[in-house]
């Protein structure tokens, strides 16, 4: 534990968007000198975890806020270049530094939007280098730079702050050492841990991290968000805003997308001739498809994904059903009626699995083929969800 003696400002909170139980928790921590050595924050992407990171690496380090005036420390720590507070991002081997701050650079302007290697190969900057190799962190990065950093004393702040976004990307030697500085921290430091996959995160890491669980967004945050940033129409920002699975950052990303009408009936013809078994239809859209980028591939999952929870819920409460997709209301009653049989459970989980899966080092077209022979399947009776069977499974 350690000891705060400033006067805390909400200042530092006024760019976390809701999460108001987390953020009381967490000034209490801090006013009451009770911030722990290590936290974890873990929940879906785009709900603000990397946000209220930030705000309380500023709470811990602030020299002195006022209402008018940002002290010199949280100034610099809302710009990211604050020499005690480090952010760090999985990265492929061949990362570039200049790309690397670049994105730094935009998570410190809004920390609500991708701008790591995982969720975002590319920023959208003209001549941005792109990678595909997979992004994490290597044993070098955490045995040796960060564990060197995080055992210096502060040099001008307070203390010595690790914020690790997507910890699950550490390999298992990275992991081990990251253990090891956790059991033997250095004087007066700060882990702060992210995670949207707590179950690839190693337990003995876990067990030594004060958790806090962070829940989606509500839509109606959201909408309200996507008004006030990006300046969309109400009744637009509703639908995507129910499409966001309770995330900001998939929301805005949604609603980017120049081709959202197109995408969404898309949508109906993936499950129309995945059900139909129609290989060339199948096979003209899968080709289609794997010339889009991986962002472009989540975000039509992410539509399917909405779409089939509409079907879940018009199959459970009928008419009542507060179906996401109101304009294709049509098409949801004749799908319930017509494919009766139809796993949705199944289905939901095979599109979830498909959507994480394009986040990895996994050859496009592969997936799409795979997803729409497993859509298939779920479509005409009971399935187990799985979009892959591990090859230890097969007989």
């Amino acid at each position: 534990m350690y000891h705060w003696k400033q006067p805390l400002q909400h200042m530092h909170w006024d760019q976390v968007i809701d999460q108001k139980d987390i953020v009381e928790l967490l000034k209490r921590a801090v006013s009451s000198d009770r911030v722990a050595h290590a936290y974890l924050f873990h929940g879906p992407d785009g709900v603000g975890k990397r946000a209220i990171a930030i705000a309380l690496a500023r709470a811990l380090q602030c020299g002195g806020c006022t209402p008018q005036t940002t002290c010199r420390p949280c100034s610099k720590i809302m710009r990211l270049v604050h020499p005690d507070v480090q952010v760090l991002l999985p990265q492929p081997s061949d990362a570039q530094p200049q790309d690397v701050f670049e994105r730094l650079s935009l998570l410190a302007q809004d920390a609500y939007q991708d701008v790591d290697y995982v969720r975002a190969p590319t920023i959208r900057r003209q001549g941005a280098s792109k990678s595909i190799k997979q992004a994490f962190y290597a044993v070098e990065r955490i045995a040796g730079t960060l564990d060197h950093t995080m055992r210096l004393s502060p040099r001008e702040g307070t203390y010595r702050i690790a914020i690790i976004t997507d910890c699950d990307a550490m390999r298992p030697q990275a992991a081990n050492a990251f253990l090891k500085l956790l059991e033997e921290p250095g004087a007066r430091t700060v882990f702060i841990l992210t995670t949207s996959r707590l179950n690839l995160v190693l337990p003995t890491v876990l067990s030594r991290c004060q958790r806090i669980s962070f829940p989606p967004l509500s839509s109606e945050i959201i909408a309200g968000e996507l008004a006030r940033r990006d300046g969309l129409a109400p009744e637009l920002a509703s639908t995507v805003a129910s499409m966001a699975n309770g995330s900001l950052t998939q929301a805005r990303a949604l609603a980017q997308n120049e081709e959202l009408g197109h995408d969404r009936a898309l949508v109906l013809d993936v499950l129309r001739y995945a059900f139909t078994g129609d290989i060339k239809k199948q096979a003209e859209i899968v080709e289609a498809l794997s010339r889009r980028n991986r962002e472009q591939i989540k975000n039509l999952l992410t539509l399917m994904l909405s779409w089939i929870r509409d079907l879940v819920l018009y199959r459970g409460l009928g008419a009542d059903a507060p179906v996401v997709n109101i304009d294709q209301r049509e098409h949801i009653i004749r799908f319930c009626h017509n494919v009766g049989h139809a796993d949705l459970e199944a289905m939901a989980s095979i599109v979830a699995e498909a959507r994480y899966m394009a986040e990895c080092n996994v050859h496009v077209r592969v997936l799409l083929i795979a997803l729409t022979q497993a859509l298939g399947k779920a479509m005409h009776g009971p399935h187990d969800g799985r979009l892959y069977v591990p090859l230890t499974n097969v007989a």
